[in-house]
């Protein structure tokens, strides 16, 4: 009886440490492909805003560098810019919202040191996603916390190829779509009704701007934020937290094509996600920063300065964040404020759509359903 207790203790043991062998070797697998950056030594902790709340702040950042068998505008421009910029926060009571600022902001610039490849800028005055250009993601951090003051916690660096691994790890995304789109340039064509968007197609439908709706940037901002919101529900689904081949298809997406923060590890990662298992689509906000069009450029946008604060006071604070209401047009001001025409001097400038009629920045509610039988968004001047 002795030797079989002997022998039954030494194979769990055995099986034991091969278990923890194996679970080991796949963390360090995901983790060697993970690409992160040392937000502690790149930013000076004295010019950081204070955490003051025990919620998490992520910015998500989505370039447009150019990558091989991506769908990809152009190789025409060098360097990197902000094609998209979401901050997500994530309250202990469950809330989530997520805010996105528009890449044609003209915004004040934080002076930003060099960084990898990136020679760095001084301060100036200009569009928000040359940020990237000047300084890499810490530099795209600065910037939000300098206009915002509210502390970000970790960042993720989305490639396109990420983003469209992690559509396809899931089996698609489901969404419905009230009438036929297509973009050349993005290389769009989806026919109308209820689809599920492969990785290909779902990047093609966020990047697609020029020849939908209005040309504008905030037209396609609706359009990423609906997208994320039914990704979120997917993903967050238990048929894809429990599968493993599918759990493993989105680490992989996510730690092979993108960049993170060095505190936001793989176990960290893991973690949120755990926490945000229990968050329902209609407890997430989507916000976009309030904003009027420039007086100056049709094509360039600038920010309520009041309402916008009162936005990120809620973010820094932990609130439910306000309902924005759209402003009567009498409360525009006629000049933007401390800018010119000639302040504006930035390498994030692209070629620009025609002159689209701009409209203030809303709050919704994720759940805003225009189809009958699922996630879906309009596409005329009247669904944005």
């Amino acid at each position: 009886m002795r030797r079989v207790v002997v022998w039954t203790a030494a194979c769990l043991a055995v099986l034991l440490t091969a278990g923890i062998a194996t679970a080991y070797g796949y963390y360090h697998s995901l983790r060697s492909g993970m690409v992160q950056h040392d937000l502690e030594a790149a930013l000076d902790e004295g010019e950081r805003p204070e955490k003051i709340s025990d919620a998490v702040n992520i910015l998500f950042m989505g370039s447009d560098g150019y990558e091989e068998g991506s769908t990809a505008y152009t190789t025409e421009f060098e360097g990197e810019r902000s094609d998209s910029i979401m901050l997500a926060h994530i309250s202990p009571d469950n809330r989530v919202s997520v805010i996105s600022f528009p890449r044609d902001s003209l915004v004040d610039l934080p002076q930003c040191d060099p960084y990898g490849t990136a020679e760095g800028t001084h301060g100036y005055f200009g569009m928000i996603n040359a940020a990237m250009y000047h300084g890499g993601p810490p530099c795209v951090v600065r910037t939000i916390e300098s206009l915002t003051d509210v502390r970000i916690d970790h960042f993720v660096h989305l490639s396109f190829m990420s983003f469209r691994d992690v559509v396809d790890a899931i089996g698609g995304v489901d969404i419905c779509i009230p009438e036929p789109m297509k973009d050349e340039r993005s290389k769009l064509d989806i026919p109308a009704g209820q689809q599920t968007l492969t990785g290909d197609q779902a990047l093609s439908f966020v990047r697609a701007r020029y020849e939908i709706g209005d040309g504008g940037d905030i037209g396609r901002i609706d359009r990423q934020q609906m997208f994320m919101a039914a990704l979120a529900d997917q993903a967050m689904r238990g048929e894809v937290l429990s599968d493993p081949r599918k759990l493993h298809g989105m680490l992989t997406a996510v730690t092979t094509h993108s960049a993170t923060d060095s505190r936001l590890t793989l176990d960290r990662m893991l973690s949120i996600a755990v926490s945000l298992s229990d968050v329902d689509l209609s407890d997430i906000e989507f916000h976009t920063v309030p904003w009027y069009q420039a007086p100056f450029d049709p094509n360039r946008i600038l920010w309520h300065e009041d309402r916008a604060e009162e936005l990120f006071t809620a973010v820094r604070e932990d609130r439910p964040l306000p309902p924005l209401m759209a402003a009567d047009e009498a409360a525009v001001p006629a000049e933007p404020p401390g800018a010119s025409p000639s302040a504006v001097d930035s390498p994030g400038d692209s070629p620009s759509p025609e002159p689209h009629a701009a409209r203030p920045g809303e709050g919704r509610d994720a759940t805003s359903n225009p189809c009958a039988d699922g996630l879906g968004f309009g596409t005329g001047e009247e669904a944005y």
